[in-house]
């Protein structure tokens, strides 16, 4: 006989989609500090304010933050979540990219660590946002809560048929872990009376992940990922190899050769093991592009600001990948990302 699952007690519960939300804010957030920095380069980076006044756009982020916060507080329902995920990205984005003014006291917009105090935070934020949900699956509450509030919005707006499939499985497992059937029973009664409605993103949410996250994508990703690995890892040795002639040294650079090679070591190991589709396998390179994402990335950032883009560009498309894959493999398991 399956155990049920202790009812939580906590006051907070968590929304099932909010990971997801919050990944896209900081998506967001990375791609406003850099289409800030492109228009600002191609301008001569103008000051707005006259000769007197500079008012800087850490202003413009602040107050797309608190748009974001009103929209958010006031409105119910998905929509004006995407908005203010929207305005919350581009006023975060606004504000972190004059990190450097805040950190020095002549408040140097181009001072070089910036861009590696950038990178931290935001892989900060996406570990924090992980660990939330990792920390436990969602209890019966939150499948219920969930569900209702899935429930309230197709009222409104109607359901599209994935939509309403999603809430009906929070609702069975919400019933699985104790919630009173008779609650269960009319949330779905209220699901049943929303209208349903075509999915916007029909095309994208369907054929994207097909087309760009197969298996054929899963050896591209991680040959992709090998191959920078290995760059990196050539880089560092060739850089160590000429401090060591100069007898110096350099710590940064004998930590990046370490991590590289620890990357490398899990790509070809996983790799092998893709042949013979062993779960392992997946988990193997997601590691190795976990480390190269949190850790090598960070230190190519502090060396080469924005020229590490590309590296990071890549270790972040395989990583996405990989979670997605092995979310199609435990799909049966549990239904909220969990990868």
């Amino acid at each position: 006989m399956t155990a049920v699952r202790t009812r939580s007690r906590s006051r907070l519960l968590r929304d099932t989609a909010s990971s997801a939300q919050v990944e896209a804010l900081l998506i967001i957030a990375v791609a406003t500090i850099l289409v800030t920095r492109l228009y600002l380069h191609l301008t001569g980076y103008p000051q707005v304010g006259g000769s007197v006044l500079h008012i800087a756009h850490v202003l413009w982020g602040g107050l797309l933050m608190v748009a974001a916060l009103m929209v958010s507080l006031t409105f119910i329902g998905r929509a004006p979540d995407r908005i203010a995920v929207l305005l919350g990205g581009i006023g975060f984005g606004l504000f972190l990219d004059e990190v450097g003014k805040f950190v020095t006291k002549t408040n140097d917009y181009f001072y070089r660590p910036s861009v590696a105090i950038m990178y931290v935070v935001v892989v900060l934020l996406l570990v924090v946002n992980r660990a939330v949900h990792l920390r436990r699956g969602p209890s019966p509450d939150e499948y219920l809560a969930n569900a209702a509030l899935t429930a309230t919005d197709g009222l409104a707006h109607g359901l599209t048929p994935t939509d309403r499939d999603q809430a009906r499985v929070q609702l069975e497992r919400a019933r699985e872990g104790g919630v009173d059937p008779e609650v269960v029973e009319q949330t779905d009664l209220l699901l049943a009376r929303c209208r349903e409605v075509p999915s916007r993103f029909s095309w994208v949410s369907l054929r994207l992940p097909e087309r760009l996250r197969g298996e054929r994508s899963v050896r591209v990703a991680a040959a992709l990922l090998t191959v920078f690995s290995v760059g990196i890892l050539l880089n560092a040795a060739a850089t160590l190899e000429e401090d060591l002639a100069a007898r110096t040294s350099n710590v940064v650079t004998v930590i990046q050769l370490v991590g590289s090679g620890v990357t490398v070591l899990l790509c070809v190991v996983g790799s092998v093991g893709l042949w013979r589709r062993r779960r392992w396998a997946i988990r193997a390179l997601r590691t190795a592009a976990l480390i190269t994402v949190f850790f090598v990335d960070v230190l190519e950032f502090a060396v080469q600001e924005f020229g590490a883009l590309l590296n990071v560009a890549v270790g972040a498309a395989a990583l996405s990948v990989f979670s997605h894959h092995l979310r199609q493999m435990s799909r049966h398991e549990a239904l909220p990302d969990t990868a």
